[in-house]
């Protein structure tokens, strides 16, 4: 009289509902959206600073410069509408901007009209805007202007 192996038998019907249970749900995360829309989310986070490169480092005279407030700092302050600074808030410039197909495009009334489109990467885990590849903003805490050290 031979015994039934009913153990490996329980134990491969267990691997096989982990194994299904498993790929429904890598199906269902791969197939929804982010949690926020690209557009909502630069609303939500704001100011948006231009990730500084390392020639602050190898120079000393830069170094000062550095140490200060980024440089250039973009504001979406809605959907579709944004200020631009490059001095720190001393000036800034309106802008309005859209998403359209995977590009990022901002129109700047600034010193003249400048209309720029870039690709664009938004990392909304690690507050990471990249442009074209190579342009790095990172998202950031607003302060308000009366609240920032000079």
């Amino acid at each position: 009289m031979r015994k039934k192996p009913t153990v490996p038998i329980i134990i491969f019907i267990i691997g096989i509902i982990t194994l299904v249970t498993g790929l429904v749900l890598l199906i269902v995360r791969l197939v929804s959206g982010p949690a926020t829309e690209d557009g909502e989310f630069l609303v939500k986070i704001g100011e948006w600073a231009l990730e500084e490169n390392s020639d602050c480092a190898e120079n000393d005279e830069a170094e000062q410069d550095c140490s200060n407030s980024p440089k250039v700092i973009w504001t979406f302050t809605e959907i579709g509408k944004g200020k631009l600074t490059t001095n720190g808030h001393l000036n800034d410039y309106d802008f309005i901007w859209a998403i359209e197909g995977g590009k990022l495009k901002i129109e700047t009334d600034w010193l003249y009209q400048l209309n720029d489109e870039y690709d664009y990467k938004l990392d909304q885990s690690s507050k990471k805007l990249t442009l074209n590849d190579e342009i790095i903003f990172m998202g950031r805490e607003q302060r308000a202007p009366e609240q920032e050290t000079e």
